[in-house]
């Protein structure tokens, strides 16, 4: 049985279903694999013999196909010629000056003639450089000659004429010459190399001989002299018979048929025509009045004029331009203006619209748009088709081509307007005496391109090089299949047209005993594959209106190599001898003066020619589509560099860069998709200087600037990504009722605007994989370090209430890390914060939030701040009696390490300042949530710290001064006092502690400080208990009986599911989590500080002797007594109230000291206050007043009413409110001012009192 073969392309397509992880849109150029790239076919011609005719054949077709073959050899000889020519334009393009960088040898020099003899070293091979120019230049001129001197009897002689193709390749010879001589002339850097050189050689005494010094004045002669390649080989055809004439004549007419019929696929072919055409004007025209091109009858001159009206400036080579009037204008009769007036305004303007692509942007993008559409469609339905039919029918094979080459000339077209605006704006640089932006010091490069370009103008480019790369990839992505499709189409055509249209042609001829037919016969027999029976069928089957393409698919498949280029030459050329006005045949013969062949006969072969134009090109699509979307033209700049002498410019003069920096500036997310385009202009530099240039230091210049470019565009890319997603971050984190009121623009932001961006793995540059997403996730790594850094530092250099702003600002940074992290993998914020805030450093036991909370809390928070009851809030004190906080220097930020503008940094400074009047419950929620509870733990523990030393050191040295200061007695005033008379008894006994001058800057600040930090510990500990709380509510399904139940269930699936052996068995996780998530009671933190503070009074009861018994003077209940009724009298406040300077930390602290000395019911009953109040209660007089909260609750009026008043009110105005009131009730009650605001102040404190003794109490309930 024989063994069946798989064909190997079943298993290339089976690839086409496997997933690749490293899909992502298309925002670059089709990347270039390594491969061996060249056309096989390419042998110039070498194999034209085989098709010669039998010796016994005709004499006619035997004449013309020897001359075929012939003319094959001169076309071979040019295209040599040519290859040769592209070599040294690169070598001389490449050129650069090495005498700049060759030290001047001085007279009086030592080693004077060791380095003449090291400079001739170093020149002779850029001396040798220039003979081989020079000597191109002979060889290529006697090659001309050559070929003209052979074809010239050909034409008088044998009624032959040359055809079409070897027409084009003198005017790519043609063409060579002038760019030969403009690269030439541009090049004064070999003058000055070769000068140096014959200095060198005459300076070191070096001998030379006859051939040498000969060879160095023809040298010299070839360097001063410009434009040697054309006044040289005009000067060579002038010694020719006329006739070389004819065939100039005949090139320019076909260049200028190929321009105007759009008969050119390559943007460098009809710039090469172009100039071909310019040059050859200035050939055929000569000194002398009867030589004057103007009277010559055989052309119209005109007609070459209009053409070079349109499109006057073409591109020359890289960066040189070309204008045509400086090629024509070398004729002794066409002067410059003939066609192009420099000073006609209009043509100017019309000329402006046509290169500036900024005119056809709108059309281009919609046949780009519709092209697309029309490729993707129809390749998809063909792909359905292949899967059904397994195979593309020669129709389907049609279809593929057609729309290829529909793609291609669109992408020419494309390219054709890119590379025609560069020269364009080359010849017509700004005018900076115009412009007032430009700098004096200017070079000529900044004014071609840097200043040469609006901004319309970059985004028009822009999108040209985007639809180019774009349409390249496209088209370099076909799969296999319809590569060969395009091969089979041109075989079907060919094929077609030999069998059908020859034999047509066969037949007709025959009937009229025509001699071309002979030709015709042979043609064919060339040109198809099958056998004549089968042609006379094909005829047959035409004549009786069958279809052609039908007969066709009847046939063998078709070959995958349809058509030779000898082969495809030899066709041509024999159709244009038969078929061209100048073919005998076609002048017409015999009396009708009848030609061989009918006007559609005529028709279908130019048809036929015109669709063989690209039949080279579409069987090498890849090469030819690469050599399209070629833009390394925009990216050299030798002509530039050798113009103003220097060695490289800046890239702020480089045009990718222009274009990037452009589209980074303009904040418009919809350039964004093209931000890597301009860098294929690199790729494009980089493979031509590879591979045509071949120049190393070209090649390391450009790796240069792309490595720093690249290195900018990520960097800037990097800020812009970070900018665009902290906006969309703080927008989240903003509030909703704020979000209104800033700017509406920073509302709306897209997050995938860069997604695109972010997915490119694998962009490749300069033969460089780059994953272009992690580069930028580095950079936002760093970026949101930063912003963490620049959060803690500020807050660093604020006091406690700008938690507020740092919990805004670490949102913002988190939230940033999270819609990021979504596209690029990051390192997790958590780890960002804790290396940032130095809590994992080895050398810091706590981190910077920590740190300075601390110090704030404790240097800060609680000597200044005053605790008001009735808001539960902390307010700063109007007087400080501490030294003031040392702080770190708030430092300043760019916006985009805040909220990333300035709008949203507004919004949220008019947020946050509703927070920085106080220090209350949305603080230390915010203090919880960013120190943690560890964080917690060192707040209490500092507390604790403080709290024990100001009791052990600060209050034990002034209990002594304290307990002088109050009664010995514990003797409370009768009632028969009275109010005034119990209040003035107290103040004459404590009028020693009443004016003691350390009172408020020592004794109360002290007890402030112990009091707040009793009240902060109080705080802390309800938040967390709050949390807690919610978080238990959160995992009440986790831990319900019901939970319990599946969870027993979980403890069976180990003997299930064998994962007894497993890291965490089902078992141990479901016993951790119950664990973890079992409900618990709340943290108590207050408890354990006061057992603290209770183990430090006992510490220091020996010198406090501050036990209970009534009969103790120094018993603290008696010492707070007098205290509070010390600091509720008037006078001590100086103006002030003391409730105001010292806030209500003070209550807490006495009363947090005698619920830890067990003397409560004492000091209950024997309070100074509290007496005054019950004398007051029961004095007749004043039993009428009623005292409430004062300033902080309301204010006590004449009738004895409380009125409320809003909480948070100004204590500034408490004084003067205590006045009033005292004013008023003096006249009701016959009551002094001072014993009023006293009785208010007593009565406020004493509700505090209760309030702390109740809040005291319950805590030790629950404990």
């Amino acid at each position: 049985m024989a063994e069946v073969v798989t064909d190997p392309n079943s298993y290339l397509l089976q690839l086409d279903a496997f997933p690749c992880a490293l899909d992502a849109p298309l925002i670059a150029s089709a990347p270039t694999a390594v491969a061996v790239t060249g056309n096989v076919g390419n042998i110039d011609l070498a194999d034209i013999n085989v098709y010669e005719p039998e010796r016994n054949s005709d004499k006619h077709v035997t004449q013309t196909v020897q001359y075929a073959v012939r003319e094959a050899g001169y076309i071979a000889k040019m295209e040599n010629l040519l290859r040769e020519g592209q070599k040294l334009l690169a070598s001389l393009y490449s050129y650069r000056s090495c005498s700049r960088a060759i030290p001047q040898v001085q007279n009086d020099q030592i080693n004077k003639q060791d380095m003449y003899r090291a400079t001739y070293e170093v020149l002779q091979p850029e001396v040798a450089k220039m003979q081989k120019f020079m000597a191109f230049r002979d060889s290529a001129i006697s090659t001309v000659v050559d070929v003209f001197a052979d074809m010239i009897p050909e034409m008088s002689e044998k009624d032959f004429f040359a055809s079409t193709d070897l027409l084009t390749t003198c005017a790519a010879v043609l063409d060579m010459f002038v760019i030969m001589d403009a690269m030439k002339n541009i090049k004064g850097s070999m003058n000055n190399d070769f000068s140096m050189f014959r200095r060198a050689v005459q300076s070191s005494g070096k001998e030379m001989n006859e051939d040498e010094t000969i060879m160095q004045h023809k040298l010299y002669s070839f360097l001063a002299n410009q434009d040697q390649y054309s006044s040289e080989l005009k000067n060579a055809l002038l010694k020719l018979a006329p006739t070389y004439e004819e065939i100039i004549v005949d090139m320019l007419e076909t260049c200028a048929d190929q321009v105007e019929h759009g008969r050119h696929l390559l943007p460098q072919t009809k710039h090469k025509y172009l100039r071909a055409m310019s040059f050859g004007l200035y050939l055929l025209d000569k000194e002398g009045d009867d030589n004057d091109i103007n009277k010559r009858k055989k052309f119209k001159l005109e007609r070459f004029g209009k053409i070079f009206r349109t499109c006057p400036v073409v591109p020359l080579f890289a960066d040189q331009y070309v204008s045509l009037s400086t090629i024509y204008s070398k004729a002794p009769h066409l002067t410059a203006n003939k066609w192009e007036d420099a000073d006609d305004v209009n043509q100017r303007v019309t000329l402006s619209r046509y290169y500036n692509i900024i005119n056809h942007v709108d059309t281009a993008r919609a046949d780009y748009s519709e092209y697309m559409t029309h490729l993707k469609r129809t390749m998809n339905s063909l792909r359905l088709l292949m899967k059904v039919n397994g195979a593309l029918t020669p129709a389907e094979c049609t279809t593929v081509y057609n729309t290829v080459a529909q793609g291609v000339t669109l992408l020419a077209n494309l390219s054709t307007k890119v590379l025609e605006q560069s020269a364009w704006k080359y010849a017509n640089p700004v005018n900076p005496q115009i412009t007032k932006h430009i700098p004096s010091d200017v070079l000529s490069y900044e004014l071609a391109v840097r200043y040469n370009y609006s901004t319309q103008e970059k985004r028009a480019l822009i999108e040209f090089i985007a639809m180019i790369k774009n349409l390249s990839a496209a088209l370099l992505g076909l799969e296999r299949p319809f590569v060969v499709a395009i091969h089979h189409h041109i075989y079907y055509d060919s094929q077609n047209f030999a069998k059908s249209n020859l034999g047509d042609y066969l037949t007709h001829l025959s009937k009229k005993k025509k001699a071309t037919s002979t030709i015709i016969k042979h043609l064919r027999d060339v040109a198809y594959d099958g056998s004549a029976s089968e042609e006379d069928a094909a005829s047959k089957s035409r004549k009786e209106g069958k279809s052609m393409q039908t007969l066709s698919e009847g046939d063998a498949p078709a070959r995958l190599n349809p058509i030779s280029q000898t082969q495809l030459h030899f066709v041509r050329t024999l159709l244009d001898y038969c078929f061209s006005e100048k073919a005998k045949g076609m002048k017409g013969t015999g009396l009708m003066r009848e030609k061989d062949f009918k006007d559609s006969q005529v028709n279908e072969v130019g048809e036929f020619l015109k669709r063989s134009d690209i039949y080279l090109a579409m069987l090498d699509i890849e090469g030819t589509v690469r050599q399209l979307s070629d833009l390394s033209d925009l990216w050299f700049k030798e002509f530039y560099l050798e113009l103003s002498k220097k060695v490289q410019f800046p890239i702020s003069m480089s045009l990718p860069w222009i274009l990037t920096e452009y589209m980074l500036e303009c904040n418009d997310l919809e350039m964004l998709q093209y931000i890597f385009y301009p860098f294929e202009l690199y790729n494009d530099a980089a493979n031509r200087t590879l591979n045509k240039l071949r120049s190393r230091f070209i090649y390391d210049e450009i790796t240069a600037e792309v490595s720093l470019c690249f290195d900018q565009l990520i960097f800037k890319l990097s800020q812009k990504v970070f900018q665009h997603f902290k906006k969309a971050a703080s927008c989240m984190v903003l509030a909703p009722d704020l979000k209104v009121e800033s700017d509406p623009a920073h509302m709306e932001l897209p997050l995938d605007a860069y997604d695109d961006i972010l997915a490119q793995k694998q962009y490749r540059l300069l033969g460089r994989s780059l994953n272009v997403g992690q580069l930028i996730g580095g950079m936002m790594n760093q970026y949101i370090r930063k912003s963490i850094d620049t959060a803690i530092s500020r807050y660093e250099g604020s006091d406690l209430t700008y938690i507020v702003d740092l919990d805004t600002l670490l949102c913002s940074a988190q939230m940033t890390h999270q819609l990021f992290s979504e596209r690029v993998s990051l390192d997790p914020f958590d780890d960002m914060l804790a290396e940032i805030d130095d809590s994992v450093s080895l050398s810091a036991a706590n981190g910077r939030i920590v740190t300075h909370t601390a110090r704030e809390i404790i240097n800060d928070f609680v000597p200044n701040f005053c605790y008001n009851n009735v808001t539960n809030r902390f307010l700063r004190g109007p007087v400080s009696y501490v030294q003031e906080s040392t702080r770190h220097s708030f430092p300043k930020a760019p916006l985009m390490y805040l909220y990333g503008s300035k709008a949203l940094s507004v919004a949220f400074g008019a947020q946050n300042s509703l927070f920085k009047e106080f220090i209350g419950a949305p603080h230390f929620r915010t203090l919880v949530r960013w120190i943690g509870r560890h964080g917690v733990a060192v707040m209490i523990a500092e507390l604790s710290k403080h709290v024990d030393g100001i009791v052990k050191n600060t209050m034990t040295a002034y209990i002594n001064v304290i307990s002088k200061g109050t009664p010995q007695t514990m003797k409370l005033p009768l009632f028969e006092y009275g109010t005034s008379g119990t209040f003035e008894y107290f103040a004459a006994h404590l009028k020693p502690l009443i004016t003691y001058r350390d009172l408020k800057s020592e004794v109360l600040q002290a007890f402030r400080e112990v009091g707040n930090a009793v009240i902060t510990v109080k705080t802390f500990e309800d938040v967390l208990a709050l949390d807690e709380t919610l978080r238990e509510t959160q995992t009440v399904e986790t831990t319900s009986p019901e939970a319990d139940t599946a969870y027993a269930q979980l403890r069976d699936f180990d003997p299930l599911f064998n994962t007894e052996e497993y890291p965490l068995p089902f078992r141990e996780w479901v016993q951790n989590t119950q664990i973890w998530y079992a409900p618990k009671p709340p943290t108590a933190l207050l408890g354990p500080f006061l057992d603290r503070l209770r183990a430090t009074l006992e510490s220091v009861g020996d010198d406090w002797q501050a036990e209970g018994h009534l009969e103790n003077p120094r018993a603290f209940f008696r010492i707070w007594s007098a205290l509070q009724f010390t600091f509720c009298v008037p006078s001590v406040g100086e103006g002030k109230v003391i409730r105001e300077l010292f806030g209500e930390g003070l209550s807490w602290a006495g009363c947090t000291f005698i619920h830890l000395l067990g003397q409560s019911d004492v000091y209950t009953a024997f309070d100074f206050n509290n007496h005054i109040l019950s004398v007051q209660r029961a004095d007749r007089k004043a039993a009428h007043l009623t005292f409430g909260f004062g300033q902080y609750g309301g204010t006590t009026t004449a009738a004895g009413v409380t009125e409320k008043s809003t909480i948070g009110v100004d204590l500034t105005g408490m004084a003067a409110g205590s006045a009033a009131a005292a004013a008023t009730t003096a006249t009701a009650a016959g009551l002094r001012a001072d014993v009023i605001q006293f009785l208010e102040s007593a009565a406020f404190y004493q509700n505090v009192n209760e309030e702390v003794f109740a809040a005291l109490f319950g805590m030790q309930a629950v404990a």
